[in-house]
């Protein structure tokens, strides 16, 4: 009975209530596409820096901190067990990575040598079709640069460049190695400093004498909601020798970077959510006004005032509810078709997406948290107006709502 009382109440004056309904769909759309935009792109800035360094990463104990090939370990058959034994695991890619100068006639630079299992590594990265000029890694003794270091060393397709570095247990690491291709990733800084080679290339040139050296291993997960599950077993079967970093520990620049900028998109939703909530509560403000004399009325034949209360926050909510199934069905569709079909980004913006390996588009985010979260902040401020009508209700005197 009262829901129905309440509902016929809110109708008495359709204009106040759609404007009270339309504060909240007004401020909940807008939310929405702007959360859905800025989520959208942060959580496209994650996936492209997992998607290069793995979910998490097996090193050497000590390796993070300083990544020096002093702290590189050889590979045995009781780590790659252990990751065979582990559904969740999709792919493991190893990788050997130390410093070293590489020189071309008379120029010369500092560079990362990157040791890869080119399959692996073209499965994951599609770094086959990256190349410019020449051709993948085919065979030994061939390496890939990118276009800016050919650039820079004067360097082209099949000529020998010449790296000299620290190796493994304070070798000298030298070799010369045939140019198979010239590579352009979106990275400026990786075109300029980054050589692949084979991985078993990689292992000779650091430490001639053994076979198997690598500095860490990166995991990439089925689901990511299997990561500290994943992260745990790894640990146990492995051990203290070795340390398993993840995704959020190798990026954590890149999470402040992610903070911060959702904190500054949250000051311009609460702008909008206190003219939604001025918007309800002067729609609730002026439904209490009027029903003066009605509470008077209902009070005086023997209504019980906590019936009144309850008829009160129900009307709060309806008006609040309205205005929230509006927006939902109104702003659902679009997002979801701008999340499948997002917005492509060119000129200066799209170059500087590809400088950080980030597609040149602009996706939108569904997370259900997205929609959950924003919606819950109504019902609170609508619960949060409805408080006047009920303190409103359990003080008024009844003579003087008559008089009213």
């Amino acid at each position: 009975m009262l829901l129905a009382i309440a509902w016929r109440n809110l109708w008495r004056n359709g204009r106040r209530t759609v404007i009270g309904a339309a504060a909240v769909f007004m401020a909940l759309v807008l939310s929405l596409l702007m959360l859905s935009m800025k989520y959208g792109s942060l959580e496209q800035m994650v996936s492209a820096g997992v998607n290069q360094v793995g979910d998490l990463q097996v090193h050497s104990a000590g390796y993070f901190e300083n990544k020096s090939i002093d702290h590189a370990f050889f590979d045995n058959k009781n780590v790659d067990v252990t990751f065979k034994k582990i559904p969740e695991i999709k792919r493991v890619v190893p990788h050997l990575e130390t410093f070293s100068l590489a020189s071309y006639g008379k120029q010369t630079k500092g560079i990362m040598v990157s040791g890869i299992d080119p399959k692996l590594e073209d499965i994951q990265s599609g770094l086959s079709k990256k190349i410019i000029k020449g051709h993948y890694l085919e065979k030994g003794d061939e390496v890939l640069i990118g276009d800016n270091m050919a650039e820079f060393l004067k360097i082209n397709v099949g000529d020998s460049i010449v790296l000299l570095g620290q190796g493994y247990r304070g070798i000298t690491a030298y070799g010369i190695y045939k140019v198979a291709g010239i590579f352009h990733l979106p990275s400026l800084q990786m075109n300029s400093s980054l050589l692949y080679m084979n991985m078993q290339d990689a292992q000779s040139f650091v430490y001639p004498y053994q076979k198997g050296l690598l500095t860490g291993f990166s995991i990439y997960l089925k689901k990511t909601s299997q990561l500290k599950a994943v992260q745990k077993q790894v640990g146990k079967d492995l051990g203290k020798d070795y340390e398993i970093i993840p995704w959020q520990t190798i990026l954590s620049n890149l999470l402040e970077t992610v903070a911060t900028s959702k904190a500054g998109t949250q000051v311009f939703v609460l702008i909008l959510y206190v003219v939604a909530a001025f918007g309800i509560f002067s729609t609730i403000l002026m439904m209490t006004m009027e029903k003066r004399k009605q509470y008077a009325v209902m009070v005086s034949i023997g209504m019980n005032r906590g019936r009144l209360v309850w008829m009160s926050i129900l009307e709060t909510f309806m008006v609040s509810i309205i205005g929230v199934v509006t927006s939902l069905a109104v702003a659902s569709p679009i997002l979801f078709y701008m999340h499948y079909h997002p917005i492509p980004v060119t000129g200066n913006l799209a170059e500087m997406y590809l400088q950080y390996n980030i597609e040149p588009v602009m996706p939108f985010s569904v997370s259900p948290y997205l929609f959950i979260s924003q919606t819950s902040i109504i019902l609170i401020l609508s619960f949060l107006s409805a408080l006047y009508p009920v303190i409103y209700v359990l003080k008024f005197n009844v003579l003087n709502a008559f008089r009213h």
